[in-house]
């Protein structure tokens, strides 16, 4: 995919005025994309053997492979609004999460950005819009799944400062001390997910590429502030972005769990996460190299890693999947293997999102997905890249056909089970 719309793009942007421009704050949080193609390909994303530092392939045992054909618990289904929430206006808000409440889903996925609570100083807190975001969720019994990340302009790393609020932290002990002050204060409003940074395995919102030996410290000390002040709290790992391993600084999935789960980290957490963008694929679809078998295998899965690690016990959530419904490149109204694509059609995104429904189902170590995302934040007409248009609903805030298929879909599975 091109990198030019994803978030990690703005990541010279200085976060007070991400926090004041919603275009900004758009380009750093939309999906990150498959490493090769438009986005809406059904071709391998797999890199040429030359470029491929993978460690290899990772089998997974007979004995596990038995226990990951059994489904332990049903699916939960929820919406990824990344950084939108916060910034929206009380009615705008309300009508955001009474449109997943329309869905039938129980979760919602929600950026808490360290650069929107202290911006300008440890010594600033502004939690208020977050407060509203926390407080609406809670009334309408709609469960929160907040991701911790993106360091303010203060507290980054000098070697990657410049490159914006991807920037991990100079100091984990300063996160974690927002973490925890964060934690304490939302556990109070019946958040208790957490999900520390994201997509730290690619260099659009890891500056300075893929360092699982970074993350795995930065994780250690997070959970333990997370559960310090909320002992029922739930720790999830990043979601890692689905890209091929290019070189050190870009690694699969599989090889940032493998790399993070030999240093440690799964210690320290409760769950792992995947992006799973299948584009113009149906989640369902196996290609050899496709998103469901990132996920599910006997070769380069998460779930491979996790058996060989012995830590089956780990949830797998699918914390962003979805498709695009406009953007500048040819448009996709049905699966086209090997055919380059960058968008889909309204009726094949609703195919998709009924797709996902039933993929979810099959894929018996995943307990949460989310659709990734409520609403478009530019128009047709602004011809925007594809990182505008994942939504659910269109810019002028009318529904695309994927709404009613992703709501039809949720019920007939709840119906079944």
């Amino acid at each position: 995919m091109p990198r030019a719309p994803i978030r990690g793009d703005g990541a010279d942007i200085e976060p007070s005025v991400i926090s004041r421009r919603p275009l900004l704050r758009a380009l750093l949080t939309a999906p990150a994309l498959i490493a090769l193609g438009s986005g809406c390909s059904t071709a391998s994303s797999s890199p040429s053997s030359d470029s491929d530092e993978s460690t290899g392939p990772y089998e997974l045992p007979s004995a596990a492979a038995a226990v990951a054909e059994k489904r332990k618990k049903p699916v939960d289904f929820g919406l990824a609004y990344s950084d939108t929430l916060p910034w929206m206006t009380d009615a705008d808000l309300g009508q955001a999460l009474d449109d997943a409440v329309d869905l039938g889903i129980t979760w919602i996925r929600a950026d808490l950005a360290w650069t929107n609570i202290q911006p300008d100083g440890e010594s600033q807190y502004l939690w208020e819009r977050f407060d509203r975001v926390a407080r609406a969720a809670q009334k309408r019994d709609l469960k929160v799944l907040a991701t911790l990340g993106y360091t303010p302009k203060w507290s980054r790393d000098l070697s990657c400062a410049s490159e914006g609020a991807t920037c991990p932290p100079a100091s984990n002990a300063r996160f974690a001390q927002f973490v925890s002050e964060a934690v304490a204060r939302y556990a109070a409003m019946g958040v208790h997910t957490w999900q520390i940074w994201n997509e730290p395995n690619i260099s659009g919102f890891w500056a300075g590429g893929a360092d699982p030996e970074r993350y795995a410290e930065m994780v250690k000390e997070t959970s333990k502030a997370i559960r310090a002040a909320d002992p029922d709290s739930f720790v999830l790992m990043a979601g890692l972005a689905n890209a091929a391993t290019t070189n050190s600084k870009r690694q699969t999935p599989a090889d940032f769990l493998d790399n993070a789960l030999k240093l440690g980290v799964g210690d320290h957490v409760d769950g792992i996460s995947f992006h799973a963008f299948s584009h113009g694929m149906l989640l369902s679809t196996k290609t050899g190299d496709s998103p469901y078998e990132h996920v599910t295998g006997v070769r380069r899965s998460l779930t491979a890693v996790l058996a060989q690690h012995e830590r089956t016990d780990l949830e797998i959530w699918l914390t962003e999947t979805g498709a695009p419904t406009h953007g500048k490149g040819a448009i996709a109204d049905r699966e086209q293997p090997g055919v380059e694509t960058s968008h889909v059609t309204p009726a094949h995104q609703a195919r998709i999102a009924t797709d996902m429904v039933k993929a979810a189902d099959e894929l018996t170590a995943v307990t949460k997905v989310f659709w990734y995302a409520h609403r478009d934040v530019k128009s047709p007409e602004a011809n925007a890249g594809t990182w505008a248009y994942y939504g659910l609903i269109d810019y002028a805030g009318e529904r695309k056909p994927a709404f009613d298929a992703y709501r039809d879909a949720v019920v007939a599975y709840r119906a079944k089970n």
